[in-house]
């Protein structure tokens, strides 16, 4: 192991970070080079890069479908831009007055927790859906309050415009999920656990449930350390790495041709919405 004495600067004590949090082995801890942040800081088109945005629709006239893309960057703007977008079509598509809803997460493979969950709040129906407990026990919740998000009491996101509303949110909710579906991706489907006529549909998720917390080196650099693990409303712990959220509707002996595994996830969407 390299020792921290020979190092001469800050950069000099990257190959032990590095060394360290592979020894590590929680598959979620990081570190990011300062040059790394300040791209996540310039956005996606900044970067030359494609913006995000979700994919919506109507399926027979009466069954709402949205499809929630993995977001990325840091930059409060393009963070509120993306969040504002699925505010956006979930009132366009509340507009038609859908029997039901479908909120596809399967390749959402994470990203900012914070606009993701800015984005679905016209959903989220109590306080406490979603939240995290460190090695103490102590839990700290993801909240969503009208257009707003907090860590418990302190604010750490404003989409800054006025946030949609749907008019019911009784009606069925199917949420999908993959092995893809990961990391910030699993949040949002951990905000859908124990939602009344909800169901998550298809496979267990990637299972990188643990959470982080940024620290910043005075170069700029940040370690990124896994502290704690994701906690449901029901205060159900999801803390072994690799075993993935279960889906309440499993999907087994999918194939390998994804439009047919599109008809099998929609197919049993609809089934659980019309039952609903």
């Amino acid at each position: 192991m390299i020792k921290a004495g020979s190092a001469h600067n800050i950069r000099g004590i990257y190959p032990i970070i590095a060394d360290a949090l592979d020894q590590l082995k929680d598959y979620h801890s990081g570190f990011y080079l300062p040059e790394e942040i300040e791209a996540y800081k310039q956005g996606y088109r900044a970067m030359g890069m494609i913006f995000p945005t979700p994919k919506f629709k109507i399926i027979d006239n009466k069954y709402a479908y949205i499809q929630l893309p993995a977001f990325g960057v840091i930059k409060v703007e393009e963070q509120r831009e993306y969040a504002t977008s699925i505010q956006e079509a979930i009132k366009q598509l509340g507009e038609q007055k859908p029997k039901g809803w479908i909120i596809d997460l399967r390749a959402n493979d994470g990203g900012m927790f914070q606009p993701m969950s800015e984005g679905i709040g016209p959903f989220v129906e109590k306080d406490k859906c979603i939240g995290w407990k460190d090695a103490d026990g102590k839990i700290t919740y993801w909240i969503y309050k009208k257009g707003r998000v907090y860590e418990n009491d302190r604010l750490v996101f404003d989409m800054a415009v006025k946030p949609n509303r749907i008019k019911s949110r009784r009606k069925p909710v199917a949420v999908l999920v993959s092995r893809k579906t990961a990391i910030s991706g699993e949040i949002i489907a951990t905000t859908f656990i124990g939602r009344r006529n909800t169901m998550l549909i298809g496979t267990n998720t990637q299972g990188v449930t643990s959470a982080n917390s940024e620290h910043e080196l005075s170069d700029g650099a940040y370690l990124v350390l896994t502290e704690g693990n994701y906690i449901d409303r029901n205060n159900m712990e999801y803390a072994t790495p690799g075993e993935g959220i279960a889906p309440d509707i499993r999907l087994e002996n999918l194939s390998k041709d994804e439009s047919e595994n599109d008809k099998l996830y929609i197919e049993k969407a609809i089934k659980f919405i019309d039952k609903g």
